[in-house]
């Protein structure tokens, strides 16, 4: 690591307490990117070697040879899904029914009968006389 990115995070380093939780992002963001580039002038792997020793204990090495080799062929499709169908929706095919036109037969006779109270029946004229 360069000297002088050394000396800035010590100097930095008694003022983390008092930063907020984004001023503590942006100054990690702002370290690691310093030291990808310092890696990438030096030639070397940004990572300790602790850590490279860790991630390959943890997973071993045939598991991401196949992991690399599927991903070589392209993203995977989940066999387990079935296959979208781009088909028009057809009305009337669903759970529900189609609406069905409403019986005004009761409102017709209700209307007959307030007529007839009022007028009087089809034949009936003794209300039109006065």
């Amino acid at each position: 690591m360069s000297d002088e990115l050394v000396r800035v995070i010590q100097a930095l380093t008694p003022q983390l307490p008092s930063m907020t939780l984004e001023q503590l992002r942006n100054l990690h963001a702002v370290v690691r990117a310093a030291l990808q580039t310092y890696a990438k002038v030096q030639g070397q792997n940004p990572m300790p070697t602790s850590a490279i020793a860790d991630l390959a204990k943890a997973v071993p090495d045939d598991l991401v040879r196949d992991i690399v080799k599927d991903l070589r062929a392209g993203p995977g499709v989940p066999g387990w899904l079935p296959p979208s169908r781009a088909e028009p929706v057809v009305r009337g095919t669903g759970w529900q029914s189609q609406p069905k036109p409403e019986d005004r037969s009761r409102q017709f006779a209700m209307f007959d009968q307030m007529v007839d109270a009022m007028v009087g029946g089809p034949n009936d004229t003794s209300k039109l006389r006065s």
